[in-house]
C-alpha cells in the first residue's frame, strides 16, 4: 500500500521576509556600532556616525517595505516577514527617535 505524505505547513521561507529580517540584524549591527564609537569618543562622532545613522534609518525602513510587500507571497512560510517587519519597523522608530533628540 502506497504512504502519501501530507504537510500543511510551506516549506519555504518568503524571500521579501528574509530580506528584511537581515535587513534588520545589519541595522541592528550598525545602531550598536554606532552607540559604542559614539560613546568612546563622548559624543563627539562627527559626520560620519550620523552618515552610518542616516543609512541604518534607511535601510530599516526599507526591511519594513520588504518585510510588508512579503506578505503577498502565496504558499510560502510567513515567518521572516513578522520577524523582519517588526524588527525593522521597531529599529526604524529607534533610529528616528534618535535624530530627533539629536535635533532637539
Amino acid at each position: 500500500m502506497k504512504k502519501f505524505k501530507y504537510s500543511f505547513a510551506p516549506d519555504a521561507n518568503a524571500k521579501g521576509g528574509v530580506e528584511a529580517t537581515i535587513a534588520a540584524a545589519v541595522s541592528l549591527a550598525f545602531l550598536l556600532i554606532a552607540s559604542i564609537v559614539s560613546y568612546a569618543l563622548e559624543g563627539n562622532g562627527g559626520t560620519f556616525l550620523g552618515a552610518v545613522g542616516m543609512f541604518s534609518f534607511l535601510l530599516s525602513a526599507y526591511g519594513f517595505y520588504l518585510g510588508i510587500k512579503s506578505f503577498s507571497e502565496k504558499h510560502v512560510n510567513h515567518r521572516y516577514s513578522i520577524i523582519g517587519s517588526l524588527a525593522s519597523g521597531i529599529l526604524a522608530v529607534l533610529w528616528l527617535a534618535l535624530f530627533l533628540v539629536g535635533i532637539a
